[in-house]
Order: C-alpha cells, then sequence, then structure tokens
C-alpha cells in the first residue's frame, strides 16, 4: 500500500469511525450534530489532500468537492421544498458523505445517495402503512449506510487512489 493509498484509507476509517457516532444520534436525538459532522470533514479532506499531493494530481480533491456537491443537491432540494421532511442535519451529512465518495468521482456520490434512499424504501414503506403519511424515522444510518457501500465498492473496484 501507497502512502497516498494510506492516506485515503485513513479518511475512510475517520468518516466510517463518525458515521457511526452520527448515525446513534440520530436514531437516539433525530439530530445529526454539526459539532461533529464539519470537523469530520475538514479531517477527510486534509487527508485527501495529503494524497492529492502525494500523487501529484489533484483530480480525487476536484471529485471530492463535486461529491460534496452533487451528494448534497438531493437532500437539499428535499429540505428546501418541504423542510419537515429532511431536516437541515442531513444535508449537512450528505455534504460530509459526497466528499469522501467524490474521491473516486461525482458519480460516486450520487450512487451513494441513491442507495441511501434505496436502504431506506424498505423501513419507508412499512412505516407509512402502519402510521400513515406523516410517519417518521431518522434517515442518518442509511445516509452511512449507502455512501459506505459506495465508497467500499469504489475502493474495492478502483482502488484507493484509482
Amino acid at each position: 500500500m501507497t502512502w497516498a493509498s494510506a492516506l485515503v484509507a485513513t479518511a475512510m476509517t475517520v468518516w466510517g469511525a463518525a458515521a457511526v457516532a452520527l448515525s446513534i444520534a440520530d436514531l437516539r436525538t433525530r439530530l445529526l450534530p454539526t459539532k461533529l459532522i464539519w470537523p469530520t470533514a475538514a479531517l477527510v479532506w486534509v487527508l485527501y489532500s495529503g494524497a492529492s499531493l502525494l500523487r501529484g494530481e489533484v483530480d480525487g480533491l476536484l471529485g471530492a468537492l463535486a461529491g460534496a456537491l452533487v451528494g448534497s443537491a438531493p437532500v437539499l432540494l428535499i429540505h428546501l421544498l418541504h423542510p419537515p421532511s429532511m431536516g437541515f442535519g442531513d444535508v449537512r451529512f450528505c455534504v460530509l458523505n459526497g466528499l469522501v465518495c467524490g474521491w473516486w468521482g461525482w458519480h460516486v456520490a450520487l450512487l451513494g445517495v441513491t442507495a441511501s434512499f434505496l436502504a431506506a424504501l424498505p423501513e419507508a414503506v412499512v412505516m407509512m402503512a402502519r402510521q400513515g403519511i406523516r410517519a417518521s424515522r431518522p434517515l442518518g444510518p442509511y445516509l452511512a449506510l449507502g455512501t459506505a457501500a459506495a465508497a467500499i465498492w469504489s475502493a474495492a473496484t478502483s482502488g484507493f487512489v484509482p
């Protein structure tokens, strides 16, 4: 494993630890703490920057920025159109998740958010059948799950440093 790969693996590990903590917090309190999201995003950015410097390329960093935008745009749109259905913590978490997945390209960030909603769909259908259209559940754990699936798939198929 190269030093650049080690930095990307460390960034994924840092994100994974934060994603578990955020998921637990969301399940317990229905809130995703900003004080954990932004420092994690900053640390991931620093680690990705180090990997980019070692590689001598900025493609991963540009992808991470694009991923942060693309990965959070659908959730931001839902939040703006109907704030009760999507909290702003979910939007912030999607920025972080898009940053993580974007290292492999903006399309991986979009895959991550899509996988998140697909993972949440079965529970959402059951909850709406039981409790009606106003049923609600925390989305954070599903956002973490979809992002993990997309990032792990990308790392496994393309390597930590594509």
